[in-house]
């Protein structure tokens, strides 16, 4: 084989691998989770930052949190304003904490620049929901039975994992159990330590909600139906996920009554 043909070859082959469908769920399962760091990390610089002007403010949620800096004047409250974001309950509390605050007066032009990183964190939340949406949408469409056993964001969590969903769809339950749990794996394999009893799908509200004896069982009872599904959705096309989730749903009665 000539040079020119085996680079012709490499590239055909290149332009197949990116026209599988599950690379671009993959890129966007990687990019929320960027949007996620991101998000944090400028979430935790303006909560320093408007700390300076309010160190009173605690509020948890991070999108509250913003808009209250985007509507906040500790001379002026509009405890209508505060109460349509918080509640009336938690609005009074702000305003008589704003009323007594510690916290220095700044100007205009510094709270406008504080302001400034707020809005963005907000315009990063709303990529993120435009991107989630996306995201349940096309793991419903590559992964029916998957995504009627789960719910789309995992589904496409592990896939993104595995690489792709032939991978996953190749691995057998007891790897999809622990995917996402590698280095607990090697650990447990190099120092006799204890195996990991799921990984990703501990995100899964019946996993972690359940006591801790439980959470290895529901892991393999979780991944031994999506091993099934998986097969559904690469191989035969086949949809099989109702009787699985009726199986399933038994199984798992069974578990919480002992």
């Amino acid at each position: 084989m000539g040079r020119e043909e085996f680079l012709e070859k490499a590239r055909a082959g290149v332009k197949e691998a990116y026209l599988e469908k599950d690379r671009q769920l993959i890129q966007c399962v990687n990019a929320i989770d960027e949007i996620d760091k991101t998000s944090n990390l400028l979430f935790e610089r303006l909560q320093e930052w408007y700390g300076i002007y309010f160190p009173e403010l605690r509020v948890k949620e991070p999108e509250k949190y913003c808009e209250l800096v985007l509507r906040i004047d500790r001379k002026s409250i509009n405890r209508e304003e505060l109460s349509r974001i918080v509640g009336e309950e938690s609005a009074n509390v702000i305003a008589e904490k704003a009323g007594r605050s510690m916290g220095v007066d700044l100007g205009d032009n510094d709270l406008g620049e504080i302001r400034k990183l707020a809005k963005e964190i907000l315009n990063l939340q709303s990529m993120r929901s435009s991107f989630e949406k996306y995201e349940t949408g096309f793991a419903k469409g590559l992964c029916p039975n998957l995504t009627y056993l789960i719910e789309a964001p995992l589904a496409a969590k592990l896939i993104a994992h595995a690489g792709s969903l032939r991978r996953l769809a190749n691995m057998p339950a007891s790897t999809i159990q622990v995917l996402g749990a590698e280095k607990a794996l090697f650990k447990h394999l190099r120092n006799h330590t204890r195996p990991p009893k799921h990984g990703i799908l501990f995100q899964h509200p019946w996993v972690n909600s359940a006591p801790k004896k439980e959470r290895g069982r529901i892991a393999r009872l979780l991944s031994t139906k999506i091993a099934i599904a998986l097969k559904g959705d690469f191989y035969s096309k086949n949809f099989i996920a109702d009787r699985l989730k009726v199986d399933l749903d038994r199984r798992m009665e069974e578990i919480r009554k002992g």
